[in-house]
């Protein structure tokens, strides 16, 4: 565990500085003048899984009533809905935020301070995902999951092409992926990288951030070696055809083409198992889970994707009672096995890693306890990484530029406008 500790320095330093020139410090936090009485409050989440943990806490607590509403994800305009209705004054008091995301949310002065009532349940999560909930000594939210990474591929494919076991490293990975091409040349290995997700993700592996802080100034390195080496790495399967250039979990041609074993493999976290569960029905027992392949043959290094805090939002009238349902869908055991089963997630919760659920095998993947897998990938994660204040802008420049252009193009066009958005903030900035 000694990695959380390094990454929780790192986290804490990170969005500290987000809020480092802007005139604000996250949302005051509240006098004691929550309602008495019964309560009702809205809840705004894109996790599968989150609806019937809402029903689960309005069964046992009859006096505070959530409603929860199901919006799109942060990167696909669900924050920009909770800044707008902040603005209006309609905002929810509860909101999914991912941990990447916020430090941008707190530059937007959107959550608030929850400290009082939030001090006495950090200590049940794991320090780092505390940490990156958390500036300047203030919660800003309670950590829900994360999102250990690890190579889900087709059982069933790779006996049919003769492949004896899974990819370890990226250049097995790539001869795999160039026999299969041979053999049948309609049949994708894997999938490209479609975002700034997927390519931080990728990145995070190398040991390399795309942020760092330095003597109060933030320093943007998106163009770093480790960034390269991925973009370099993908550009040549894209360009020799051996991986299909859309997502996965989640995504229509992806599992169009899933469906129609066209499709092997694909990177991602622990969460993506929900997604094709429930897209994919029909190919259970086809699909297994391994570690993430690695730069170096006996080398352990994953990385993390994703994973979020349940915030509060500037404005929201019953923090107190709000905290208390953030914290109810983290520890609650009950809610933990329903975000496991139903979300994917894995948990942020300190109990929670010790769930039944996480050890037992999962029938859609052939018995195979694939937990498991996503425990070693945590707990190889590189402490390297930083959050930055402007991810939001960085998935739309990363997303736009990867469509006009190479990985490594769209790597160097990102990086100086990671830096412009900085300096727009009046944050202090300074590149490579």
């Amino acid at each position: 565990m000694r990695t959380f500790t390094h990454r929780s320095a790192a986290a804490a330093a990170a969005l500290s500085l987000a809020l480092m020139g802007t005139g604000c410090s996250g949302s005051d936090s509240p006098g004691d003048s929550s309602p008495k009485g019964p309560v009702s409050m809205e809840f705004w989440g894109w996790a599968p899984g989150y609806d019937k943990i809402t029903a689960q806490w309005n069964a046992a607590h009859p006096d505070i009533k959530v409603t929860f509403k199901q919006i799109p994800s942060g990167a696909k305009g669900g924050y920009d809905q909770m800044t707008n209705a902040i603005t209006a004054g309609k905002a929810p008091c509860l909101a999914q935020v991912a941990y990447s995301d916020i430090p941008s949310m707190l530059v937007k002065n959107a959550l608030m301070d929850i400290t009082p009532y939030a001090s006495g349940d950090t200590g049940t999560y794991l320090d780092w995902a505390v940490a990156a909930s958390s500036a300047g000594g203030k919660v800003y939210g309670i950590p829900v999951d994360t999102g250990p990474m690890a190579l889900y591929y087709r059982t069933d494919l790779f006996k049919k092409f003769g492949i004896a076991k899974p990819p370890t490293t990226w250049e097995e990975y790539a001869a795999d992926a160039a026999a299969v091409h041979k053999a049948d040349p309609s049949v994708a290995f894997g999938t490209a990288p479609q975002d700034a997700y997927d390519m931080s993700a990728l990145t995070w592996q190398t040991g390399k951030s795309w942020f760092g802080t330095s003597g109060g100034s933030w320093k943007v390195a998106i163009d770093n070696p480790g960034t390269q080496q991925v973009a370099t790495y993908w550009q040549g399967l894209k360009d020799r055809k051996l991986v299909m250039n859309n997502g996965n979990a989640w995504d229509p041609t992806f599992n169009k083409a899933s469906e129609a074993g066209k499709v092997m493999t694909f990177v991602n976290a622990s969460w993506a198992a929900a997604g094709i569960k429930g897209d994919l029905k029909d190919l259970a027992g086809k699909w297994a889970v391994a570690p993430m392949p690695t730069w170096a043959s006996g080398d352990k290094a994953s990385a993390n994707s994703g994973g979020s805090a349940t915030s509060v939002l500037t404005g929201c009238k019953t923090p107190e009672q709000a905290e208390q349902f953030a914290a109810f869908l983290s520890g609650d055991k009950e809610a933990i096995g329903t975000g496991i089963t139903v979300g994917g997630l894995y948990p942020a919760s300190k109990a929670g890693l010790d769930h039944p659920l996480l050890s037992q095998g999962d029938p859609y993947f052939g018995g195979q306890k694939i937990y498991d897998v996503f425990k070693q990938s945590a707990a190889n994660t590189p402490s390297t990484w930083v959050a930055g204040p402007t991810f939001g802008q960085i998935e739309a420049d990363y997303t736009d530029a990867i469509g006009k252009g190479g990985y490594a193009q769209a790597t160097t066009v990102v990086q100086q406008k990671t830096i412009d958005k900085i300096k727009s903030l009046g944050l202090s900035v300074s590149g490579n």
